[in-house]
């Protein structure tokens, strides 16, 4: 899926630092990388970033990656989007900050605009941002990106779409898998025996499914709030990604405020794979 990545970059601190990132791909299959800057109407290049292109791609390049640096006015989500459709990118890959909550609903907005607008899968890192005695510093996430991965599923239509996408990525070297869903407090009880081994039932058959292709898997049920318990985990189990399957429909309705995709793409503190299905 990382055949060809299509890399928005806004010369921010950690669109810079996400190339470490990208570089790490091309052993999921990355080939090639977009690079694609997206200028106010009228505006140029300033000589700063110019040299900031030719020392990101040069990286690329010396790691076997093929490199393009494109740049194009307009609104960054739609430019974003409608590039990823003209090139045939098989993947968009985006850094976001991590920040606070107040403050990601700004920051944020490019990478949900696209997640809107995209059928692409979306790869978004988070960057911890931190302030201590004035200086700001920037911790990447992306170390080993494929180490662990938590797979959050709600047996929704996307739910085959994710499970595609994990044996696609058992090819390429991802080995260590956590599945869980959450058993919603609000929609059923903690007594519900029917609910629990329905849930039960369902994850042991993706598991017996997933480890006859190699996959070390463990499975969580949890009860309770979905986005509360998928955070809790990730922290508890140290994941270093989180694979979310988003469908159009649901998915526009994830993005308002207090639903789970909004809450655990807002508050992860890891990157984040979005499989659209």
């Amino acid at each position: 899926m990382f055949e060809k990545i299509l890399f928005p970059i806004d010369f921010s601190e950690q669109s810079i630092m996400m190339v470490d990132c990208v570089v790490e791909l091309k052993n999921f299959g990355a080939e090639e990388v977009l690079f694609l800057h997206v200028l106010p109407k009228g505006a140029v290049l300033t000589g700063e970033q110019g040299k900031v292109v030719k020392e990101i791609m040069q990286k690329v390049e010396s790691n076997g990656l093929k490199a393009r640096f494109e740049k194009i006015e307009g609104d960054p989500v739609t430019a974003i989007a409608e590039t990823a459709e003209k090139e045939e990118a098989t993947a968009v890959v985006m850094a976001s900050s991590g920040k606070g909550r107040a403050r990601e609903f700004l920051v944020g907005s490019t990478s949900f605009g696209v997640l809107r607008k995209t059928a692409k899968p979306v790869l978004i890192d988070k960057f911890l941002v931190t302030e201590k005695d004035g200086q700001r510093k920037v911790k990447p996430a992306c170390t080993l990106l494929f180490r662990t991965a938590l797979v959050p599923l709600d047996f929704s239509v996307c739910t085959a779409g994710v499970i595609d996408m994990l044996h696609h990525l058992s090819k390429r070297g991802l080995n260590k898998i956590i599945l869980m869903h959450v058993i919603e407090s609000a929609k059923y009880s903690v007594a519900s025996d029917k609910r629990f081994g329905t849930v039960k039932k369902r994850l042991d058959d993706l598991r017996k499914d997933l480890a006859g292709v190699g996959f070390d898997v463990s499975v969580h049920i949890h009860f309770g709030t979905p986005a509360y318990n998928i955070l809790e985990v990730a922290r508890e189990v140290d994941a270093s990604l989180i694979i979310l399957g988003a469908s159009g429909k649901s998915f526009l309705r994830g993005l308002t405020l207090g639903s789970v995709s909004e809450e655990v793409i807002r508050r992860a503190t890891v990157p984040l794979l979005v499989v659209r299905c």
